[in-house]
């Protein structure tokens, strides 16, 4: 590999922090633009002009193998591969001298080529070709494929017209990455003293997250431990394994899980689930999208707007056409098509589109089935359960949907019907439950059934911009239960029992006001119970937002009302100002709030960041109140740090009457086969670096992680099923060591430990200065290659070379044409040693004729 643009990015980044000479900046431009030329001759042949390169006469330098792109020697490379833009997957791919970047015609038929759709002559040639080395740049007019070792990448470019349609963001199974054998613990510790009048208590807290991966399969464990006051106490929430589907676009579980929310209430069990998951859908085609159908008479270019905003654009034959591949844009209003002919004309037409959770695209479906014991710890005894949903998207108006839940002494059957329309979309589901063996103590005697109705609303009124988010409502007759409140009013369960609700409202509506004039919102919910007597419970809030140049503004009301009848009403008035504008510039903010029975509160704050990336987080604040009985003050500070290893943070705070000291460390650690690791971040889905000797090596993924002593880093949400491009940065790595790639793509399952190798080269910097036998200088642009035939970089102005020397002394091969007059050699003795603050040795030696 012949690593030049790192090596280029890594002498600008030493001209930098040491000023090194001009002369050096100006041979690192050099040697990464020479490759930028060579790039662009993928584009088309290219001629350049020795005459920009001021050379001895008779020293013109032969530039043709630049011509037809960056020559590449001949192997075999894993490349991340990307067709038209698009990232393919990461293949082995061969490079031979002749026949360029080789293709096996299985692989061509993978990415899509319709060897129907070739001209006669290429699906000829095609047949003739080696079945293990097709050159596809010979094969197809106007394609191109451009290998950049530099980024471990392969640019390909074949005509559309050659093409089966893939969607642009599908990415194949087969290239999902399910990473290696690895366990990890994701924590969360924190430690707090309070002194209040004199009597001091001590809390110790810490959140577990742990897991083991052991190829497919995820297993995993969630708990806490606490301890307050010399008691300590560990909760075990759930333990399962969890593993892919792929086929069925699916996950299974067994363990201690929870049932999905899609149509009943989730309830925690211990048992086994399969259940589709959305994760694994193209983006396309997650979330609800019409599907948008129509004719063209002629070669036409379809534009999808949305708010007056073009969210989709195509060109399509005459005849029908189907655009079912738009991005779920939750509620932001009906779509516009317009369909342009070749000729100018004009056609437009409007497809309604509003969504609520239960829509789904037509022709898709989502699943779930679950079987297993009611967990709750609390209950002396619990039944067993099977449950099973299923949806399905009809129609651009309809999604069916349905589900039954059959337990000990237990049914309960739904069924629904959700619709996309011009007024709105809206959801509506009936839920039946039918229970017997229960705890006469509770009200209901023996036996109990009911219905339960559900109403969901959501719409955007484009001409005022009002939007409604969120508008349900959901009415339960009496003897309705829900499986988690049968298990508790169960004969025998231990009869803790609960309100059973009777009506819910709830609704979010937010509503712009302008450019400039900011936004109004209001939000609340209403509840009322079967058996706590005439009360409801009350919470809603009203508010204004804005935000300018200097600052922003918040306004809200909030009313609340509990089952008791007991009322509050809030006001809060809050205010952000950022003092400068560079990056990590304090923020000062303050806030009032007062309630109506006399209660109020004033704070000011003042909060901001410093170190690289923001790695050091500060705030402090002061704080008075006034009630009643008086007032009383308060103050207090806190402060973050995220290191490569952990993020650690400490508060302490002081008021009338009571002291507050707490420190707490969050992170996450891995041990897997080369080793134990240690990462700031959390996260389920993680990507595992090797990059060996590159110790110090920053993550960009990560907000801190770098690359550790035993050349491994690693960084948590990743995103799974989808391209995440993974980067290093070479910024803190030892000067004897280069990365050869800097940047790579993975696609992860969920839950996996996906390994990336980054290839390294180690070497003292060498900074040589050749000459000729006759003491003049060698050709800019002449190609240096080490004794095996590894083309190692360009000779520069000055007649200077910059390489990595492996060895304290070597031979090098010059050569700026194929014939013996156009080559010389040099060898190189390394110093024992260079001057303290010097980032290269400098080295001078003679060139000898190969003749």
């Amino acid at each position: 590999m012949n690593g030049r643009r790192p090596r280029a990015e890594l002498i600008r980044y030493w001209s930098g922090r040491r000023g090194s000479a001009v002369a050096l900046g100006t041979l690192a431009a050099l040697l990464a633009g020479l490759p930028s030329l060579a790039g662009w001759a993928n584009e088309q042949p290219l001629r350049f002009d020795t005459d920009f390169l001021r050379n001895a006469p008779g020293q013109d330098i032969d530039l043709s193998r630049f011509e037809q792109g960056n020559p590449v020697q001949p192997g075999r490379y894993t490349l991340d591969l990307y067709l038209n833009g698009n990232w393919m997957g990461r293949q082995r791919l061969e490079i031979d001298a002749d026949a360029g970047v080789c293709f096996s015609r299985e692989q061509l038929r993978e990415l899509g080529l319709a060897e129907e759709r070739l001209p006669a002559a290429s699906r000829a040639a095609l047949e003739a070709a080696e079945p293990g080395c097709v050159d596809i740049q010979r094969l197809l007019p106007d394609s191109r494929a451009t290998p950049d070792l530099a980024d471990m990448r392969l640019q390909l470019s074949i005509p559309q017209a050659y093409l089966r349609r893939v969607r642009a963001d599908q990415v194949d199974p087969a290239d999902w990455d399910s990473g290696v054998t690895a366990a990890f613990v994701d924590y969360n510790a924190n430690a707090y003293r309070n002194e209040v009048n004199g009597r001091s208590s001590e809390q110790y807290y810490a959140g577990l997250n742990s897991g083991l991966n052991l190829g497919d399969w995820r297993l995993r464990h969630n708990g806490s431990y606490s301890r307050v006051d010399g008691r300590s106490d560990y909760n075990s929430v759930s333990s399962y394994v969890q593993r892919d589907m792929a086929g069925l676009k699916s996950q299974l579980t067994l363990g201690e899980y929870y049932t999905p929310a899609d149509l009943f209430d989730s309830v925690p069990f211990t048992g086994v689930q399969l259940a589709s998951d959305e994760r694994m859908l193209p983006d396309s085609q997650r979330g609800f999208a019409p599907v948008i159908r129509g004719v063209a008479e002629s070669n036409a270019r379809v534009t999808v707007r949305q708010g007056g905003n073009i969210l989709y654009e195509t060109t399509v034959a005459p005849g029908p056409f189907v655009i079912d591949d738009l991005y779920g844009t939750g509620y932001a209003g009906d779509l516009e098509v317009t369909v342009s002919e070749a000729d100018g004309r004009e056609r437009r037409f409007t497809v309604p589109f509003a969504s609520v959770a239960q829509l789904l695209r037509p022709g898709v479906s989502r699943y779930s089935v679950s079987a297993g014991k009611y967990r709750d710890e609390r209950l002396d005894s619990t039944p067993n359960f099977v449950q099973g949903t299923y949806q399905r998207g009809l129609s651009n108006l309809w999604t069916g949907y349905t589900g039954s839940l059959v337990a000990d002494n237990y049914l309960a059957l739904q069924g629904g019907l959700a619709l996309s329309t011009s007024l709105g979309a809206f959801a509506f589901d009936v839920t039946r439950s039918r229970a017997s063996g229960l705890d006469p103590s509770h009200g209901l005697g023996g036996s109990a059934s009911g219905e339960s109705y559900r109403l969901s609303y959501s719409k955007l009124v484009e001409t005022t911009g009002t939007n409604f988010m969120v508008a349900a409502y959901r009415f339960s007759s009496e003897g309705y239960l829900g499986l988690g409140e049968f298990a508790e009013l169960s004969e025998g369960s231990g009869g803790l029992g609960r309100f059973r609700q009777r009506n819910r409202f709830q609704a979010n509506i937010s509503q712009p006001l302008g450019e400039g004039w900011g936004n109004f919102y209001l939000s609340g919910s209403a509840q009322n119970y079967w058996n706590a007597g005439a009360g409801s419970d009350v919470s809603y809030q009203a508010g204004y937002t804005n935000g300018w140049r200097w600052g922003s503004l918040n306004l809200s009301a909030s009313r609340t009302r509990s089952l008791s009848g007991e009322s509050q009403n809030q006001y809060l008035l809050s205010l952000s100002l950022p003092l400068g504008y560079t990056p990590g510039a304090p923020f000062l903010s303050s806030s009032y709030s007062r309630t109506d029975n006399g209660t109020s509160d004033a704070q000011l704050g003042l909060s901001g960041a410093l170190g690289e990336a923001g790695s050091f987080n500060y705030g402090v604040y002061a704080s008075r109140s006034r009630n009643e009985g008086g007032s009383s003050a308060s103050s207090g500070a806190n402060a973050q740090y995220r290191s490569a290893a952990a993020t650690l943070s400490a508060s302490a705070s002081d008021g009338d009457g009571y002291r507050q000291l707490g420190v707490g460390a969050s992170g996450s650690l891995m041990v897997h086969g080369g080793g134990v690791n240690f990462s700031p971040d959390q996260g389920e889905t993680k990507v595992l670096v090797e990059a060996s000797g590159a110790a110090g090596a920053r993550l960009l993924n990560s907000y801190g992680a770098r690359v550790a002593g035993n050349g491994y880093a690693f960084a948590s949400g990743l995103m799974p099923y989808r391209r995440n491009q993974v980067a290093l940065d070479p910024r803190g790595l030892a000067e004897d060591v280069e990365l050869e790639a800097t940047e790579q793509t993975v696609v992860p399952t969920f839950g996996a430990v996906a390994l990336l190798r980054y290839p390294t080269r180690s070497g003292q910097p060498l900074l040589l200065t050749l000459r000729d036998a006759a003491g003049g200088k060698l050709p800019v642009g002449a190609e240096v290659l080490d004794v095996a035939g590894t083309s190692l970089t360009l000779v520069g102005q000055g007649s200077r070379v910059f390489l990595r020397a492996d060895q304290a002394q070597g031979e090098l091969l010059v050569r700026w044409g194929a014939s013996a007059d156009r080559q010389c050699r040099a060898s190189y003795q390394l110093p024992e040693g260079k001057p303290e603050g010097q980032p290269f040795f400098l080295v001078e030696s003679l060139c000898r004729s190969s003749t």
